[in-house]
């Protein structure tokens, strides 16, 4: 019994102070992995969210050690040592460590977690996820790569068959052309002629970065002729005959060079005629311009039933329009203008596509509502997503993928999986809804916008031209990304399922559960990759008409738009938090009772929060042990002056069964603020407090890991989820805040409590100095730094605390380009009451009467003492105004235009804090 005790209660390194260190280093080698050292295999194919394959291999790896492994034992394990080289690129040191191990990931994906577990060689690694879709790519991504270069050079082989296949038709459809320029033209209700809608003119815009000028600069310029609109291209590397052009050129040798702008604008419904003029009628679903996509739409589908002539839908209100095309490769692009011969070949091919067996192209319904935004433009199927030579050429590499197929034969589905997965990621870069992206790849793909929105300037590729998103490129990339998939391969026995986690059943408990879990606000799965599922089905038999239709009542998730089609309130929050505690409730059975579940979740907003916790703590009984904050997306880093900042940070929370035992609410309160300020506090004498946005994350999980090893807290109001809100709201957050404010107070020898106070101090510790303005953070993010759990933005903003703007708060403090000595004290000056200059005090916090003190410290220092004397007598701030600077002497960014008043207030001189603290 005690051997069991022991085994339950031993703590793992993911759980300890030592592993909380080395995150930072976690983080830079996950943010190059988002950058220039990305893994190959994530180019085979878009997928929304992929965790940093370091990530997933330190949190795995430190999930399953114990926590007195020495940690350069660890960073040599995981390969966090070799600085020349992503981690990624090379494979684990574990010598089977791990062999006895069995590792889950219910919610897998496109398997990064896995993938890695696989690579630390655990025994055994299940990964499941809900889609076929994903299903497929976990396949392609965990399991095929056993067969090893034979696969390589065999999806090679029947890759080169496929583009052959496709030869004839493709130079019949697309002649010597790289591809073109298209958008929508609509007949002009006013003047009766066709006008094209582009929202911007650019083609390329390619800065070559650090002031060193444009390596490209294209641009579209309409001109009238008559009745009708010329699309003339402006190359000014071949007017100017400049490799490299310093700036946007207006003007050289008389010849003025300005990008026309946008006739569209469909968010403010807003689009204009350039042959008369005027602006189209409507507004919302009334729009004109809506209303000719959706009989442009109509139509189509007409046509295509023998309905209406090729005349007649080409005679429709609105309809494709080409402006340009491009050869050459890569970026290396020469633009010309369309021909008639052009025009001739596109529509055309609308008569050809009659001759398309119909089953070869995706006549299923998109998703009606919110989620996909194009159908509220008309396009309610598939094949409406689509041109007509784009349908055919896709018909025929089907053709050629159905050939290949066989259900008895299990390395030839491995061979289909990798084609089928190049096929698939040429089709999201090649449909009426890319778009270009002038200052980098040039083609921006359907899915870059996380969902399938309506665009204007969309992009067509020859499949087998030599640009990014063609299917011989596209094919490149997917034998780069096996080529990689192979060295993963150790003797870990994998498991790929598709199945609902409510269904998931296993024959034995898992030692380590550790997933990416649905949040609220996430990506709609079913529905946008339906885009994937509706051409891969008709590659490798699927066993759902759509993904949508058959899976959004088990999906977790929120997407309001769901309850219209299959009520039972599907789609909302209290679907979502009710579906994910279900889930949790099910990780609990699956998991060991000394075991781990290690959950990465995007953000920390309140209600995120709530739905966690009633998922895994309220509901499932799980603890929480540990929480690390992990900041790998480009905007949780700030480098840009003004930077509006949110708490809503990825993390990483730990979890154990099970919570235990009943104790006031007050009482653990008390008890999270004693144990977590005391930690606070031995950082700060340490010197080992770094303090940022993590910290906030970093001492929340600490607070959590108190309130939720109890499974009941007396006190709380409410019930579910309700009491849950009440007690992040109203305990938890004012808790965290007090433990950063009670540590740094204990550390640096001082009292903080007033909640004005604290807040300036959090804001000014926690977010980053930016290099001109002041600091901003987001207006969902208040909450977290309130003390009492009812400070609100009125309450800042009337005390001189905060400013508002459009989306965010700015802190009332000195503008940190200010640099010399004058400059800061005329930014204290717009900060203080001009009363309050002449000695008229008015204070009404601790945070004014520290502002003042910074004026006078720099302004007059030898009056300090006097000044000091005199607000003893008016105000009972003085002494938290002291403390302000004491802890900002220590503790504050000593870039920070406050560091230097601070210091001479608090102690540095003979005048300062250590004489004048009472």
């Amino acid at each position: 019994m005690s051997i069991r005790l022991l085994l339950v209660t031993q703590r793992k390194l993911i759980e300890s102070e030592n592993f909380t260190e080395i995150i930072p280093q976690i983080d830079k080698e996950a943010a190059r992995e988002k950058g220039p050292g990305r893994p190959p295999y994530w180019e085979m194919i878009f997928w929304w969210t992929r965790k940093p394959l370091i990530s997933a291999r330190a949190f795995t790896a430190a999930a399953l050690l114990p926590e007195d492994v020495p940690m350069t034992e660890f960073k040599r394990m995981v390969r966090l040592t070799d600085n020349t080289r992503p981690p990624h690129n090379l494979l684990p040191i574990t010598n089977g460590r791990f062999k006895e191990f069995t590792v889950l990931d219910p919610f897998a994906g496109f398997g990064s977690i896995p993938l890695e577990a696989k690579r630390l060689g655990v025994g055994k690694v299940i990964a499941s996820d809900l889609l076929p879709t994903a299903y497929i790519f976990l396949k392609a991504v965990l399991e095929y790569p056993k067969y090893g270069k034979k696969l390589v050079e065999d999806v090679k082989k029947y890759g080169e068959e496929m583009l052959k296949s496709i030869e004839e038709d493709v130079k019949e459809l697309y002649g010597d052309t790289t591809g073109y320029v298209g958008t929508w033209e609509v007949k002009c209700p006013h003047c009766g002629n066709y006008t094209p809608l582009v929202n911007q003119w650019w083609l390329l815009k390619l800065d070559k970065g650090g002031g060193k000028g444009y390596e490209r600069l294209v641009y579209m310029k309409p001109e009238k002729q008559g009745n009708s609109i010329r699309i003339r291209v402006v190359d000014l590397n071949k007017e100017l005959n400049k490799k490299t052009i310093k700036a946007e050129v207006n003007e050289s040798d008389g010849t003025k060079y300005e990008v026309p702008e946008g006739n569209i604008e469909a968010k403010n419904s807003y689009a204009r005629c350039l042959i008369c003029n005027n602006v189209f009628p409507g507004k919302g679903d009334k729009w004109y311009v809506k209303e000719a996509l959706r009989e442009w739409n109509e139509n189509y589908e007409r046509f295509l039933n023998g309905e209406i002539t090729l005349g007649e839908l080409r005679s429709s209100k609105a309809r494709p329009k080409l402006l340009v095309k491009f050869k050459g490769r890569s970026k290396d692009l020469d633009f010309e203008e369309i021909t008639d011969d052009d025009e001739k070949m596109f529509w055309d091919s609308f008569e050809k596509l009659k001759e398309v067996d119909i089953n070869k192209i995706p006549i299923e319904n998109l998703a009606p509502y919110g989620t996909i935004r194009i159908s509220t433009w008309g396009t309610d199927k598939f094949f409406k997503m689509f041109n007509a030579r784009q349908l055919i050429i896709f018909s025929k590499v089907v053709d050629y993928l159905n050939k290949l197929y066989d259900e008895n034969d299990e390395y030839k589905k491995a061979v289909l999986t990798y084609l089928a997965i190049a096929f698939l990621n040429h089709i999201r870069h090649n449909c009426f809804f890319t778009s270009i992206d002038p200052s980098r790849k040039f083609i921006a793909h359907t899915l870059a916008f996380r969902r399938l929105g309506f665009t204007w300037n969309w992009v067509e590729i020859n499949p087998l031209a030599d640009v990014i998103g063609s299917l011989r490129r596209s094919l490149d990339h997917v034998i780069e990304g096996l080529e990689y998939l192979i060295q993963t391969n150790s003797d870990s026995k994998i498991e790929v399922l598709n199945v609902d986690i409510n269904e998931l059943n296993l024959p034995e408990k898992v030692d380590v559960i550790i997933t990416d879990p649905p949040f609220a606000d996430d990506v709609p799965y079913p529905e946008v990759s339906d885009l994937y599922y509706v051409w891969l089905k008709r590659v490798i038999p699927m066993p759902y008409r759509t993904q949508w239709e058959e899976l959004i009542p088990k999906d977790i998730g929120v997407e309001e738009g769901r309850a219209k089609v299959f009520g039972n309130n599907t789609g909302t929050y209290d679907d979502f938090r009710e579906k994910l505690a279900k889930a949790f409730g099910k990780l609990s059975n699956f998991l060991k009772d000394d075991g781990l579940l290690v959950t990465f979740y995007n953000h920390t907003s309140t209600e995120a929060w709530v739905s966690l916790l009633y998922a895994g703590w309220y509901y499932s009984k799980f603890k929480i042990t540990a929480v690390h904050a992990v900041t790998t997306e480009d905007e949780t880093r700030i480098t840009a002056q003004n930077t509006t900042i949110s708490l809503d940070k990825s993390m990483v929370i730990v979890w154990r069964k099970k919570a235990e035992g009943q104790k006031l609410l007050q009482e653990v309160r008390k008890e999270a603020i004693s144990t977590v300020s005391d930690y606070v506090s031995t950082m700060v004498q340490k010197g080992k407090l770094k303090l940022s946005t993590d910290t906030y994350i970093e001492v929340l999980g600490k607070v959590l890991s108190v309130f939720t090893k109890y499974e009941k807290l007396a006190g709380l109001k409410g019930e579910r989820e309700k009491a849950v809100e009440e007690l992040i709201t109203n305990h938890v957050y004012p808790a965290t805040v007090q433990s950063i404010i009670e540590g740094l107070s204990k550390g640096v020898g001082v009292t903080i409590s007033d909640p004005y106070a604290a807040y300036y101090i959090l804001v000014k510790l926690l977010i980053p100095r930016p290099e001109k303005g002041v600091r901003k953070i987001d207006k969902t993010s208040l909450t977290f730094f309130s003390l009492t759990g009812n400070l609100d933005f009125k309450d800042l903003q009337d005390n001189g605390i905060v400013k508002a703007d459009k989306d965010s708060i700015s802190l009332a403090e000195p503008n940190q380009a200010a640099k010399e000595t004058l400059e800061v004290i005329s930014e204290l000056e717009k900060l203080l009451d001009k009363k309050a200059l002449l000695g008229d005090y008015n204070f009404s916090n601790p945070v004014q009467v520290f502002h003042y003190l910074e004026y006078i410290a720099l302004k007059s220092k030898d009056k300090l003492k006097e000044e000091i004397e005199k607000l003893r007598e008016k105000t009972r701030f003085v002494d938290e105004a002291l403390a302000i600077a004491k802890i900002f002497a220590k503790v504050l960014d000593e870039k920070d235009v406050e560091k230097e008043p601070s210091k001479r207030i608090s102690g540095e001189e003979k005048t300062g804090i250590l004489r004048w603290t009472k």
